[in-house]
């Protein structure tokens, strides 16, 4: 994957590291977002990503997202 392109967590492979580059969505998912430190500029790790949800890691925590949120 090129380094540059901007790509939602849910088509991210697994292992695969990167910043976290925009949120796009309503003031509910982008509070929740925060509280989990989940910001612009966040380096993220895509752990496992088989279709469902979705397990990044983020500053050292191991955090789950819906598909729909890591659209």
């Amino acid at each position: 994957m090129n380094l540059n392109s901007h790509v939602p967590l849910a088509f991210a492979r697994e292992g695969t590291k990167g910043k976290v580059v925009s949120i796009i969505g309503g003031r509910g998912v982008f509070s929740r977002l925060i509280a989990m430190g989940i910001v612009p500029g966040t380096e993220v790790e895509v752990v496992m990503n088989r279709g469902g949800a979705i397990l990044i890691s983020v500053n050292g925590s191991k955090i789950v997202l819906g598909r729909g949120i890591a659209m």
